[in-house]
């Protein structure tokens, strides 16, 4: 398989655009600007800097794109995540969703679809990332398909920090499981999800090579110019990084010791699981545990945040090297340099 041809910066040994030579990728020169894409699928991953993409850039009409159905489309959950596998129908989703595609791309723009969901929902247990992307590939066959993607390690303990959060009750131990359990059980989070190459093979595979996109966390990290530049080729924008402001962090969480604090708080506060409002405990306990956060040293959040770091790195030991090898070989990205063990 060739090297994915919008993937690929500066030749090798040249310098990116802020002077930071950690990012250069080494396969080939950058592309040529692209026509503008019909429609740019974001299936996530989850917590690879997904809030900024969805409400800043994805909505940026400066930049080229537009969201018809908001920030995080709500219609990614109801047509291609949560509808019944025995009733779905590309011409029925098509036609409800196809005006809203055509009125984007009337008034110049690209429409966006984006949605972290689409990818899977580990912090439920729930994975279905084969036949989301088969839905999306019956209804919409020539969108780009943009991914972001994170170090595994860093990856899995925010979605721990998301999963407390969100309510939950286990221990990081049985969030990610011990590696030992018994024929037929499984974690919520399962480790194997995060072999990123197989789930970029699928898209690639259902759109082309050339139709895929990935996109580290790290790079929005350290070079926020060259992340979007890449997006914005990759799309066929016309616009230009300059035109948005430095990110910055979006979700910042609570330390280590309020999420223990709210975990245990979580077995007795109940979430509403039929919508956003929830009841008096959990906006109590929530309440509790910003003052909370403010207030305790932050070597005791340390200490907890230390031992969970400790724990993934041991679960994940010779875990990934060989899934990140091959999607360096498949993207032509520098993962090494961004912390990825290889």
């Amino acid at each position: 398989m060739s090297p994915h041809p919008t993937l690929s910066p500066e030749g090798r040994g040249s310098k990116s655009r802020t002077g930071n030579c950690r990012y250069i990728l080494c396969m080939t020169p950058d592309p040529p600007k692209r026509d503008p894409a019909n429609l740019l699928i974001h299936v996530g991953l989850h917590k690879t800097g997904t809030t900024w993409l969805q409400d800043r850039v994805f909505v940026n009409n400066a930049l080229g794109f537009d969201s018809p159905w908001g920030p995080m489309a709500s219609p990614a959950v109801a047509e291609f995540m949560l509808v019944d596998p025995l009733s779905f129908n590309a011409n029925a989703t098509l036609e409800r969703l196809g005006p809203d595609v055509d009125a984007s791309r009337s008034k110049g723009f690209i429409p966006v679809l984006s949605h972290e969901g689409l990818s899977s929902r580990p912090v439920r247990g729930t994975y279905y990332a084969p036949t989301v992307a088969k839905r999306l590939h019956e209804v919409f066959p020539n969108a780009r398909i943009v991914i972001g993607i994170r170090e595994q390690n860093g990856m899995i303990l925010s979605l721990y920090r998301q999963f407390v959060r969100n309510g939950g009750v286990y221990s990081l131990k049985q969030f990610i499981g011990t590696g030992n359990e018994p024929a037929g059980w499984s974690p919520l989070c399962r480790l194997e999800f995060f072999h990123y190459d197989r789930f970029v093979r699928c898209y690639q595979d259902l759109f082309g090579v050339d139709n895929v996109l990935v996109q580290p966390l790290e790079l929005l990290r350290d070079d926020e110019p060259r992340y979007l530049k890449r997006l914005l080729d990759f799309a066929g924008s016309t616009g230009s990084p300059d035109q948005l402001g430095k990110a910055g962090v979006s979700n910042a969480g609570w330390g280590g010791q309020t999420l223990e604090v709210f975990r245990f708080f979580s077995r007795f506060a109940v979430r509403n699981p039929l919508g956003p409002k929830q009841p008096w405990s959990v906006r109590n306990a929530q309440r509790v545990c910003y003052k909370i956060d403010k207030i305790v040293p932050k070597s005791r959040h340390t200490k907890i945040e230390k031992s969970w770091k400790a724990y993934i790195k041991e679960r994940t030991k010779g875990r990934y090297e060989q899934s990140n090898a091959e999607l360096v070989r498949m993207t032509g990205l520098d993962l090494a340099s961004m912390g990825y063990a290889l």
